[in-house]
């Protein structure tokens, strides 16, 4: 639990004020306790006992002296101690680490200084400007924020992200620009992968899905999704996984299926309940599309027709979400004719402007992002959007909107970036839920839609 002094923002003071009266008070005390105990130690009278059997005399005066020297020496050890807890105070990491960041980095400005000691002139370099950081922590993150105050520091403030990771020792979760600063949130403790059997929330009545151990979101919340990744970047296990915890929320999800490569996700029409669900070539997937939207539009009609719905959502209706999850979006937009992809793009549109109230959602996956085939009218509305694999800032900026992010080089198969509405101001990087090896999707989600129809 942390202090409220510590919550509060706190401004890193560089060059760090130096520690003189308390190391001098430190050698004072050393020095007079060394020559108290000496004091002690010859003040006392001679100690010697007599034994008369065996004619001899005991001296007690050593051990006398060998209990003043251990009092000496552990005085000596607890105040050189206390001393470094506050110099080195833990609650002051964050500062020292930050201030040897400036230091090294060379984040202030000296100018040169003439003076007069002893009849000579003197030149010395004085600082006269460091850039400010402010930092504050929080039960999860440390925030650190870099003042922009239009001097030179202002461009630097958006590129120190590795550098404060290093500095700091913290994985980056999130960063954000402003006018008068930068801001960068990082994590306390790595986020966790976590297994696909713990990704949806067993409560009544919930429909959030967790995607790591400090990341999850509420599905009517967080309506409509983007997901972008290349061969090998983790994609189609993603989305599989979220397809399963589709169908273990309470009421189970309605899925509908667009796979125009007739891929993995093709499969699913010969899953019991996905009949007439899957689409793979053009005709069946405006079908689908258009089902959908009507669908949407009935539940307009039936739930939402008078003043006693304002304010309320499907949920309140205990009615299932619907999802359509279209794969391969770019790949289908490239292969039909304009008339149908225009027919195509306008559902799509429809369900994205409309469908969040009435439960009626969309996932789009493409395996390179590209701005011709998925306008920003669209993309704007995407609450998920997750870009996986290695891709370059063009890409990423495509997905999330944003620039002057920086981001790390993904290595990691089911490694990307994520931003979720309500959640992210800008994107953090994460890793998909794990999946073993010899996880049976297709037998999952046959025993799902076996316990629905029961």
């Amino acid at each position: 639990m942390l202090s409220r002094r510590q919550s509060e923002w706190h401004h890193v003071v560089f060059p760090r004020r130096k520690m003189n009266l308390l190391k001098y008070l430190l050698g004072v005390f050393i020095f007079v306790l060394t020559a108290f105990c000496g004091m002690v130690s010859n003040a006392i009278p001679p100690l010697i006992i007599n034994i008369p059997v065996v004619y001899r005399s005991v001296s007690f005066n050593g051990f006398v002296n060998l209990i003043i020297i251990i009092f000496w020496a552990i005085s000596i050890y607890k105040s050189i101690r206390l001393y470094f807890n506050i110099v080195k105070n833990p609650k002051s990491w964050i500062a020292n680490n930050l201030a040897y960041m400036i230091d090294t980095l060379k984040l202030y400005d000296e100018e040169n200084f003439e003076s007069i000691k002893n009849d000579k002139v003197v030149r010395e370099k004085r600082i006269v400007r460091v850039i400010r950081i402010q930092y504050r922590e929080t039960s999860k993150h440390v925030v650190v924020r870099i003042l922009r105050d239009g001097d030179r520091f202002t461009k630097e403030a958006t590129k120190l992200g590795e550098n404060l990771e290093a500095a700091l020792g913290l994985e980056l979760d999130s960063t954000n620009k402003t006018v008068d600063y930068a801001e960068y949130v990082f994590l306390k403790h790595k986020d966790e992968r976590i297994d696909l059997n713990s990704t949806v929330t067993n409560v009544n009545d919930s429909d959030e899905i967790k995607i790591t151990g400090n990341i999850s979101y509420e599905l009517h919340k967080v309506p409509h999704s983007l997901i972008v990744g290349g061969t090998g970047s983790g994609k189609s296990f993603f989305i599989l996984g979220k397809i399963v915890n589709y169908l273990k929320l309470t009421p189970q999800a309605d899925l509908r299926i667009i796979d125009p490569k007739k891929a993995d996700l093709s499969l699913l029409r010969f899953v019991t309940g996905f009949e007439n669900k899957v689409a793979t070539d053009a005709n069946q997937i405006c079908r689908i599309l258009r089902e959908t939207v009507e669908l949407m539009e009935r539940r307009y009609t039936e739930y939402f027709n008078d003043i006693s719905a304002f304010g309320k959502t499907y949920r309140d209706f205990n009615l299932p979400i619907v999802i359509v999850i279209f794969d391969e979006f770019s790949a289908f937009m490239h292969s039909v004719d304009k008339k149908i992809a225009k027919e195509a793009l306008d559902y799509v549109f429809t369900l994205v402007m409309k469908g969040r109230q009435a439960g009626v959602m969309i996932e789009i996956l493409m395996q390179r992002p590209s701005a011709d085939d998925l306008p920003t009218n669209i993309r704007a509305q995407m609450g998920f959007k997750a870009g996986l694999g290695a891709m370059d800032s063009i890409g990423y900026n495509m997905i999330f909107d944003t620039k002057n992010v920086e981001y790390k080089t993904v290595t990691e198969k089911g490694g990307g970036y994520i931003q979720l509405d309500g959640k992210h101001t800008s994107p953090v990087y994460f890793e998909t839920p794990y999946i073993d090896k010899d996880f049976d999707f297709i037998a999952e989600i046959e025993k799902l839609m076996i316990q629905r129809a029961n």
